[in-house]
């Protein structure tokens, strides 16, 4: 039997638990150091203390919010919980938070501490093992984590900007149940490959049929709400679902045909 090294037997330790423990701590440790332009006065704080006192009441997705513990009780934040809902929302708010002191401070007058480079770290790895990933959204202040998916990230990875934050924005937990956003996201992905849709691959033109079939009388491209008023929300809902899949699925498809092609164009060149 192979012995395994060391970074293996790491690897194989990973607990959810501990994980989400260290990086509560450090989130609560980790210090920033700022200084003052004018006086040269440096302060020093975590991170919440620190984005708190300097950031968080210009922050565009504060809401109400007059203070990031208040955020945090809204939030329902509960560092003695470690179910997969819990963990995943501090995450969010922690890198929230983190990505405020990013984009707003500057060096040399904003710099991080050791701890600080940890947590980041830590909350990429913990990440990976829950198979999320960062969607960062610039122009409206705020990060959200959305599920791994190989056709997804392969599908937003040739879309336009809008169209891939609107691909992987899809996914999110908070949209489960928001027929008008989810409604609103598939009409911006179709319009971008409306023109593909129209002109199917050979094997496959029953896909790109019954997708376009969907849009059409899904109440998502026409205003058709009566051909589906049989229909309650839950069962709406999972429509809009299979029809996402089935976007993403058409563009994969031909997007695989042209590599096919250009796979069949070099192995002949090599005859």
């Amino acid at each position: 039997m192979k012995r395994k090294n060391i970074f293996e037997i790491l690897a194989d330790k990973f607990d959810i638990k501990v994980e989400i423990n260290k990086i509560d701590t450090l989130f609560s440790n980790a210090l920033l150091y700022v200084t003052n332009g004018m006086t040269f006065q440096q302060q020093q704080g975590n991170i919440e203390a620190v984005v708190g006192e300097l950031l968080f009441f210009n922050w565009k997705q504060r809401g109400t919010c007059l203070s990031c513990q208040e955020m945090r009780s809204k939030l329902g934040i509960d560092t003695e919980k470690h179910d997969t809902k819990n963990i995943l929302i501090r995450l969010e708010y922690y890198l929230n938070i983190i990505n405020l002191a990013n984009t707003k401070l500057t060096f040399p007058n904003f710099q991080k501490s050791q701890q600080f480079f940890m947590l980041e770290k830590n909350i990429e790895i913990i990440l990976d093992h829950l198979n999320y990933e960062c969607l960062n959204i610039e122009k409206e202040d705020k990060v959200l984590l959305v599920p791994k998916n190989p056709a997804t990230t392969s599908v937003a990875e040739i879309s336009s900007k809008d169209t891939a934050i609107a691909i992987l924005m899809y996914n999110h937990a908070s949209l489960k149940g928001d027929l008008n956003q989810k409604r609103n996201l598939l009409l911006k992905i179709y319009l971008e490959y409306e023109k593909l849709l129209k002109k199917g691959v050979a094997g496959f033109s029953e896909y790109f049929d019954k997708t376009r079939g969907l849009v059409n009388k899904l109440n998502i491209k026409h205003n058709n709400k009566k051909e589906i008023e049989n229909l309650d929300n839950k069962q709406l809902e999972e429509w809009y679902d299979e029809l996402y899949q089935l976007l993403l699925f058409c563009v994969l498809i031909k997007d695989n045909k042209e590599r096919k092609e250009k796979a069949e164009g070099f192995l002949k060149s090599l005859k």
